[in-house]
This record gives C-alpha cells, structure tokens and sequence, in this order.
C-alpha cells in the first residue's frame, strides 16, 4: 500500500507541521524526505548542499522518494524540490495516493522560515531565490496536486480539517 496521503510545496509551507498532525490523528508513521535523508548520511540538508553539492543532494532525494512512495500506510512530506525532477512528476501522478499541495506566499513563508537560516538554495537574496523557486516550481506542484490548500491565512486546524475531507 503506498502513502496514505503526500504533502507538496515550498519551504515552510507547514508540511512536516500539519503532516504530523495528520498521522497523530490517524495513528500513522510521518515521513519527511529531507529528514530522512539528513538521517541515512548524518548531514543536514545544508551541509549535503555545501559539501557534496546540489546533485548529490538531488541523487539522495530521488533515491528516497523512490522507495517512500513504496512505504505503507504513512503521511509522507517531500521537500520542496523532491517534485520538481520528471521521473518524481511522473512518480507522483501515477501513485493512487492523494498529493496536497501547500500554497503560501513570500508575506507569509518569510516570518516562518527566517531567510536568515541556513538555507542552501536562498544563500544570495534570499527573497528574490524564493520568488524565482516559486514561478518555477508552482505550475509542477499545481500539476502533481489533487488538491491546492492556500495555507496563508489558516490556523493549523483549518488545514487539518481541510485534509481531512480529502482523505476520509
């Protein structure tokens, strides 16, 4: 059995928040791409970034999609660039697992994830990455999506809640 449900979007969209949520309510594993592959090499994300470059870390990312999309009865949360490549839309697309996108805006993600942070694809004007992440990236979660939640102005439970009539 694959995922019971696949959170998508941008960095600090609430993904692993509301993905937790989610599998508390329903008694299953979270799963967080990013967090497992910082477990299997024992290097942040950034330092994978940093130190091995983007396309290892990218190689890493396929690697564990592929065999999370495998994974039984779990909420799972992707990072935000694990959809981006063709082989993980076409991956995504034929999964019979509802995938939720998580719309929010630059106004709202700013105070979330502090573009200060270590955060490896923002290092130069991290407001202007983001956007220029966003115009790329948007229309492939949008593709992927079954459904889009604009998170900008819902209280965590209005998300839950909201997935919850996708998946019940």
């Amino acid at each position: 059995m694959p995922p019971r449900l696949i959170l998508i979007g941008p960095m600090g969209s609430g993904k692993t928040t509301i993905g937790k949520l989610i599998a508390t309510k329903f008694n299953l594993p979270f799963r967080d791409t990013d967090h497992i592959i910082e477990q299997e090499n024992g290097k942040s994300v950034s330092e994978i970034f940093l130190e091995d470059g983007e396309d290892k870390f990218r190689a890493l990312e396929k690697s564990v999609l592929r065999k999370e999309l495998l994974s039984d009865d779990t909420i799972l949360a992707l990072g935000g660039g694990a959809p981006i490549s063709i082989d993980a839309q076409s991956a995504l697309k034929a999964i019979a697992s509802p995938v939720i996108y998580f719309d929010i805006s630059l106004a709202s993600v700013a105070p979330r994830i502090g573009f200060n942070r270590d955060r490896p694809l923002l290092l130069n004007n991290p407001r202007g990455q983001w956007e220029l992440l966003m115009q790329e990236r948007r229309p492939i979660y949008e593709a992927i999506a079954d459904r889009v939640i604009d998170v900008n102005a819902k209280s965590e439970s209005d998300i839950v809640d909201e997935i919850l009539m996708v998946i019940s």
